[in-house]
């Protein structure tokens, strides 16, 4: 008997959707774009962790060869007794509870304010911090891969040096491959003469005495204060620390300085060991800093351009410090997000040479942002929207200040959200 053609019309579309839904449920997921969040992490890409009612904000991140990630910086900025904070997260971003309380660790090294803003972890799993305590002296904190302050490092895991009767602040740190600790940041912030400083230690937490003579150097620029910002390791050893030279003054400029393994300036780059660089008549500064594996030197940070905003600035040079021709035609990079005040504070590179940086974007309440270069310095069009990305955690203040690059490629970056919590987010590359 033939099927009525009314009932032939009904269950073809019920036999069809049947193999689409049967083909749908096979399929493999689309792949993820690069720049978006990875939702592996936090269920959504972000992770929050508060330590205090007031601001948290988290500076630096490092990545630990088992997927952890180290974030630290300040718990209870702006009022009371601000102390430095740690946290550690597992890799699906959860907070690691085999790390201090819960996954949190909070130091307390004066009676005054206390932040982290360089952070390394060792390759037998400890971690150092360094940053300012009371923002007076640098200061070197080395914890125990549980979290623990290290007894065997400074005085019960702690060292401070005073370099200055006024401020001295320590922004960059990295690790020598000899376990060597190298610090770099400001002498005298706060006064008329503020200079780039550099410190280098033992892996006991002594100063190195074959390093300045006494284990610091201060480097002098202009007649203005010079803030050392941010620092990196060359191959050969020789130190690199990026910062602003004439803060105060009618023209801010760009600063590298490089030292040689002793200490001394290293007279084969720029002028005397000094390179300068104007991307304005206004104030430039550069606030990130990494070194290719061709020994160009990648900066990033904020350039004013002689307008009222920021923007994003990035400058590549050659390793004898003059500016490689061959990044945005001329050495240097700009990008503006919106018409508010845009900084970049960090830069990673990528395996395959691709430069990643990381800071804010517009304004008086601003949002995470990362911007993805090709190694000539054009935007990535791939990345995010046409090689730019915005993130948003709260209506209020979101700032990412640093960035990383896992193994796997996925980028890290972490800051604050609404300057009240450590803010974390993981990118698919």
């Amino acid at each position: 008997m033939r099927t009525p053609s009314g009932t032939r019309r009904t269950s073809w579309p019920l036999a069809f959707l049947a193999a689409f839904t049967l083909w749908i449920a096979s399929a493999p997921p689309a792949e993820a774009a690069p720049g978006d969040l990875d939702p592996t992490f936090g269920g959504d890409g972000t992770v929050t962790t508060n330590f205090t009612r007031r601001a948290d904000i988290g500076y630096p991140v490092a990545l630990q060869a088992d997927g952890k990630i180290v974030v630290a910086g300040e718990a209870g900025c702006c009022g009371g007794n601000p102390k430095v904070a740690l946290a550690r997260y597992d890799a699906d971003g959860s907070l690691d509870t085999s790390f201090g309380d819960g996954g949190k660790v909070v130091t307390d090294l004066s009676p005054g304010e206390d932040v982290v803003f360089g952070l390394v972890v060792q390759p037998d799993g400890r971690i150092v911090a360094a940053g300012t305590a009371g923002f007076a002296m640098f200061a070197l904190i080395r914890y125990e891969a549980d979290g623990s302050l290290d007894t065997t490092f400074g005085t019960d895991g702690i060292v401070t040096t005073d370099l200055t009767p006024r401020g001295d602040y320590a922004y960059g740190l990295a690790m020598q491959p000899d376990g060597k600790l190298v610090l770099a940041g400001d002498a005298g912030a706060g006064g008329s003469r503020g200079r780039f400083a550099v410190a280098r230690y033992e892996s006991d937490g002594s100063l190195d005495t074959s390093f300045g003579g006494d284990g610091t150097v201060t480097t002098n620029i202009t007649r203005y204060p010079d803030d050392g910002l941010a620092l990196a390791l060359e191959s050969d050893g020789r130190i690199v620390v990026a910062g602003g030279a004439g803060f105060g003054g009618p023209n801010e400029r760009w600063a590298l300085v490089r030292y040689e393994t002793d200490g001394s300036l290293d007279t084969s780059f720029g002028t005397d060991g000094t390179v300068l660089t104007d991307f304005s008549p206004a104030p430039d500064v550069p606030f990130g800093l990494a070194i290719a594996p061709d020994g160009g030197i990648v900066t990033a940070g904020a350039a004013r351009l002689g307008r009222p905003n920021t923007v994003w600035a990035l400058a590549r040079y050659e390793t004898d410090g003059s500016l490689d021709a061959m990044f945005g035609g001329d050495g240097t990079v700009t990008t503006d997000f919106t018409r508010g005040d845009d900084d970049a504070y960090s830069v990673a590179l990528q395996a395959d040479g691709a430069i990643v940086a990381a800071g804010q974007s517009g304004g008086a309440n601003p949002r995470f942002a990362l911007a993805r270069y090709e190694p000539d310095g054009e935007l990535d069009p791939t990345f995010g929207d046409d090689g730019k990305l915005t993130t948003d955690f709260t209506p209020r203040y979101d700032s990412a200040y640093a960035v990383a690059i896992q193994h796997d490629g996925r980028i890290v970056a972490c800051g604050t959200a609404g300057f009240a919590r450590f803010a974390v987010a993981r990118y698919d590359a």
